[in-house]
């Protein structure tokens, strides 16, 4: 068993050093669950656990887990599927502290994949490779590369970012790395600074088409590369 993997028996020898008296039957309950669902044991509650087991079921999951062979991708898929329902369900403590739980453990890296589920970021994004992917191969290695490569496809702006700071980190990435997509990403508060750092950038950059996607709460704008006819 690598280091990355829960180890469920931790839980059992934490049990034993506290004593046997200490062990309700709930306790053994929430310690059956937990051996069933080994991979879900970092979450530690068993509320969140349940909810990430449901989202196997869902379309999405269904659908997109053929597509996903990485065990740390397929992991923080379902993570980004219950992210979504946390929001939802406005059970903001329990949505904070997941999202502390899946940085602790795979670093921001994780997360930002993560919340591009939890977003509808990558449903779109899907929709718009589609667009010029022609075989499930290529799709598959296209969401792949984007969870491989979230650092330099995916900008997430925060409150604390300044828009000038923000829309040159943005632009040297895309001068870089020329993505085929590049995705700047708000919720809340913060939606305001993106669309000044989007426009910012687009004054920057040449070659790409910019396209909206906004709910009530989030904005995304998705920078996409004008493909030439020669390249087709």
């Amino acid at each position: 068993m690598s280091s990355d993997e829960p180890n469920p028996t931790a839980d059992i020898a934490e049990g034993v050093t506290k004593g046997v008296l200490d062990w309700s039957l709930d306790k053994i309950k929430e310690l059956a669950k937990k051996f069933r669902n080994r991979e879900l044991v970092f979450i530690k509650d068993v509320e969140t656990i349940n909810i990430a087991k449901e989202q196997r079921a869902s379309s999405e999951w269904e659908i997109f887990k053929h597509y996903i062979d990485d065990r740390k991708f397929r992991i923080l898929f379902q993570m980004g599927l219950t992210l979504r329902i946390l929001e939802r369900d406005k059970k903001n403590e329990k949505l904070d502290r997941l999202r502390k739980i899946i940085r602790d453990r795979y670093d921001t890296n994780g997360l930002h994949v993560a919340q591009t589920i939890q977003s509808g970021i990558f449903n779109k994004y899907i929709g718009i490779v589609l667009g010029t992917t022609t075989t499930p191969q290529k799709l598959k290695f296209e969401i792949n590369n984007l969870f491989e490569n979230i650092e330099k496809t995916v900008a997430f702006i925060q409150t604390t970012d300044d828009v000038d700071k923000k829309t040159k980190e943005i632009y040297i990435k895309i001068n870089a790395n020329s993505p085929k997509t590049f995705i700047i990403s708000s919720f809340g508060t913060t939606m305001d600074a993106c669309e000044k750092i989007k426009d910012g950038v687009i004054e920057e950059i040449s070659g790409y088409e910019c396209e909206l996607y906004a709910t009530k709460n989030r904005k995304v704008y998705f920078l996409t590369k004008i493909e030439n006819e020669d390249s087709v």
